[in-house]
């Protein structure tokens, strides 16, 4: 028991030094800081403050611990919209654009859950992840449940739908474990590229050059959108070369925990929406079917600036 309570003491230092320095700079220690989000940190320390038999010096430690620990998630986490945000959000007909992505978790044939959220929410684009190896027998399907939009399927597992007129462009591989596709939509009046990635979550290999291969793809375009399930939380480093030059849908727009995975548990912020500098984000939302994907969707509405 004394050996479990020194183990745990431990892991939450070596947690808080991967949150607060380390983080997934080097593939040595990043599946421990994929693996070691601030609210597991939490849930130890409470482990930790309720553990029998333990000083009360530790136990008040590991109280503050919890405390401390849940002050500084629910302020880098918790999203509330920017003040430009607020207020009534236009309507497509405003020159607005809707976009709905979501990882579907591999359904083992068509997405009846995915059909009912479209149907409810009625974006104008959507992207989809992981929608299970028969999806491109299905297309038909989609197409007679969803009236109004033109389906692609991408073999590597990438599904999108548009009631814009666009044009699939290019896909391929990110890093040749991960996969892509490129679309370019056109919308009042003016086209711009959309790039749709899923990244492979390689436990031993590091998210970067997939990172830095989907941000390739979007060519330095100011009104590029870049969506997809990065498996890589929102605080990782990687992302600093997109945070140069997109802002991500949620953080400026979002209301509540920005974490999307899993099943309704706000531990990761896999699933991403990215807009480059031409776009206003007016609304960002994320939204749980806890009966089907252990993702969460994103909705947004975007207008040109």
């Amino acid at each position: 028991m004394r050996v479990l309570h020194v183990f745990g003491w431990l892991i939450l230092g070596a947690g808080l030094i991967l949150q607060l320095w380390l983080k997934d700079h080097d593939i040595r220690w990043a599946l421990a800081f994929y693996g070691l989000p601030k609210p597991c940190l939490i849930a130890l320390s409470l482990m930790l403050a309720a553990w029998p038999r333990t000083t009360r010096r530790l136990r008040v430690l590991a109280a503050v611990s919890t405390l401390m620990i849940t002050l500084w998630w629910v302020s880098s986490s918790w999203c509330t919209p920017q003040p430009k945000v607020a207020g009534k959000v236009p309507g497509p007909t405003n020159s607005a654009v809707t976009f709905l992505f979501w990882n579907l978790g591999r359904p083992s044939g068509l997405d009846q859950e995915m059909v009912d959220l479209m149907r409810e929410l009625k974006p104008q684009l959507a992207a989809f992840v992981e929608p299970g190896s028969t999806a491109g027998t299905l297309i038909e399907r989609y197409r007679s449940a969803l009236p109004g939009y033109e389906v692609a399927w991408m073999p590597r597992g990438i599904l999108w739908f548009s009631q814009m007129p666009s044009r699939y462009r290019e896909r391929g591989k990110l890093e040749s474990i991960g996969a892509f596709a490129r679309f370019e939509v056109k919308a009042h009046g003016s086209a711009f590229p959309v790039v749709v990635a899923d990244v492979y979550p390689h436990l031993f290999h590091s998210r970067r050059q997939q990172l830095q291969e989907a941000l390739n793809h979007t060519q330095g375009r100011r009104d590029a959108m870049l969506v997809g399930d990065f498996n890589t939380p929102l605080e990782s480093v990687h992302l600093a070369g997109i945070r140069r030059d997109f802002v991500e849908s949620f953080e400026v727009a979002g209301s509540g925990f920005k974490e999307t995975w899993p099943c309704g548990l706000p531990l990761l912020s896999l699933d991403q929406v990215w807009v480059g500098a031409d776009w206003e984000v007016l609304e960002a939302r994320k939204i749980w079917r806890l009966t089907g994907s252990d993702h969460a969707a994103l909705f947004v509405t975007l207008r040109r600036k």
